[in-house]
Parts: C-alpha cells; structure tokens; sequence
C-alpha cells in the first residue's frame, strides 16, 4: 500500500481523482487475493449441479413415464395412464362423447383412484350410468391384481352393471391401430369369438352395454345348442365318473370295469356337441383369443 502512495505523489493530477485511483486499485488487489478456499469451493459447486440436473431429470422421466393403463368404458371410452407413482400423466379419449367428459375435467397428475371418482362423480360421465348401462375398467399393467383391488373398492354409487377384465399391451397395440380404446377392443375380441361375422368398425357405433348384450346372446345360444348335445349318456368327466351314468363303458381314469368293452376313456373330456373333440380346460367349447381378460372378469 505504501508503495502505491509513494507512486502517486509525481502524478500530477487533483486530490480527487488520486483519490479514486488508490480505492480502485485497493478494490483491485483485494480481488486477487481472495482466498484459495473459495476458489476450490467455486469450482467443486460445478460438479455438484450437474449431477444435480442429471437427476432432475431423471426423475422427471420417470414421472412422466406411463406403465400402467386403465380403459375405462361405457359409451365414453377414456383411458388413464399411470406412472409408478400411482399418478395420472395423461387422459385419451377415443370417441366423442369421452372428448366432451375430458373438456369438463382436468384428471392430469391426480392419483388414479381420484382421477377414476372425479369421473363417477361428474354430471356429464354420469348421465351414461344408467340402470341398463355396463361400465368395464381393463387394466394392463404389471401390478394389474393391486389396480383391480382398488377399482373393485370404489363406491360406483349407481347401479349399473360393472366389470373388471385385465388385458395385455398386444391388445392395446392393436386396439390403437383401430382408433378404439383397449377395453372396447377387448370386449370386440370377446364377441368375435362367438360371431365371426362382427367388424371393429360395427363396435366403434355400440356401447359397451350394446356390445355385453350380444355377446350374452350368443353366449347363450353357445351354451343351448351345446347342452343339447350332452343328453346322451355322457357323463360327467370332470368328477371321474365311475361308468354307472353308462354301464357299457370302461373307465381307465378310475380303474373300473363296464360294458361297451370296444370304448376306453383316457381321461380326456369330451364335447357332446362334437365327440370327437377334446376341451382341454373348461369343458366349454370356447378359446381364448390371447388379447382377451386374463384370470376372468368381476362382476358387481
């Protein structure tokens, strides 16, 4: 410091703005000899946010990231999907009368359950629980079992008829391709099965109510014209049956003798409609598409 008074004194120059010049260079070297902590502190701090950005985000991602789906399914098809934090990230609807519910209702960022009651309760989604109605939730998800308990634990609070299917991305996958929520699709692959003649585009126009009814319908006419065919003697394989129902047959599965020694059962069931035939499972005739419910559907 006193060098640089020494320094000024053969300047020739007013008291003021010697003056100004020595505080400008005292501010000067105090900068330089700022302490090296500080500056080993500045650089660390580089570091530190970019790990701190790097997490942002990767947690925005992951919130933003759906993997779970729920179709929800009346005549508003909407389907909610859900992050692994239970939230809602996004709300499609895939007919018009969904487009007008989603106008009315912000479902972004809620929990699922809420998002699933705020619908039940608006006026526009509830004129279309009527009495007649069916409303079908089909989950896909690897948690389907937990998102089924906590649908099935919701208070609809109408009395229309309501189910609960779960269902897999290939069904989804192609259920877009179609423009039509996945649960819709569901129901469509249902009533193929039955009615080969049925179109995707037909059941864009039903409800789903219009689509249960036919498939109940052709269900039941399944179900008459197969048991027509099991008034005739055939017994019941699924309990073992012994041979009394038919004394003329041997039944290998219980070790038992009979008459009709030309016919062996092997244990397979056999389907009155066509004998030939084996049902491998249910004894009903019917296949399972591989994009239908998985483990059955609950009805309430």
């Amino acid at each position: 410091m006193n060098r640089i008074h020494e320094s000024m004194k053969d300047v020739k120059a007013s008291r003021e703005l010697k003056a100004a010049t020595l505080q400008y260079l005292e501010r000067q070297r105090g900068r330089r000899a700022r302490p090296i902590w500080r500056r080993g502190l500045a650089y660390a701090l580089v570091p530190a946010m970019c790990l701190l950005l790097l997490f942002v985000n990767g947690w925005h991602y992951m919130y933003r990231t759906p993997i779970s789906f729920i179709s929800m399914d009346v005549n508003p098809s909407i389907e909610l999907e859900i992050n692994r934090f239970g939230r809602v990230v996004a709300a499609e609807a895939y007919n018009e009368d969904a487009q007008n519910v989603l106008r009315r209702l912000s479902l972004k960022n809620k929990p699922y359950v809420q998002a699933v009651r705020s619908l039940l309760e608006d006026g526009t989604y509830g004129r279309y629980l009527k009495e007649d109605a069916t409303l079908v939730f089909t989950i896909v998800s690897d948690n389907a079992d937990d998102i089924w308990k906590e649908l099935d634990s919701i208070d609809v609070g109408k009395s229309c008829d309501i189910q609960i299917y779960s269902s897999d991305s290939q069904c989804m996958e192609e259920a877009h391709l179609y423009n039509m929520s996945f649960g819709k699709y569901r129901a469509y692959l249902e009533l193929a099965e039955y009615d080969g003649s049925v179109t995707v585009e037909q059941c864009h126009g039903m409800s789903m109510g219009e689509i249960q009814e036919r498939i109940d319908g052709c269900r039941s006419e399944h179900e008459q014209h197969h048991g027509a065919g099991t008034d005739t003697g055939r017994g019941n394989m699924s309990q073992g049956s012994t041979g009394g129902e038919n004394p003329g047959r041997e039944d290998t599965e219980q070790g038992t003798d009979g008459g009709n020694p030309g016919r062996e059962d092997t244990g397979q069931r056999t389907d009155g409609e066509n004998p030939g035939r084996e049902d491998t499972e249910q004894g009903t005739g019917r296949g399972n598409s591989g994009h239908g419910h998985h483990g059955g559907h609950h009805n309430r």
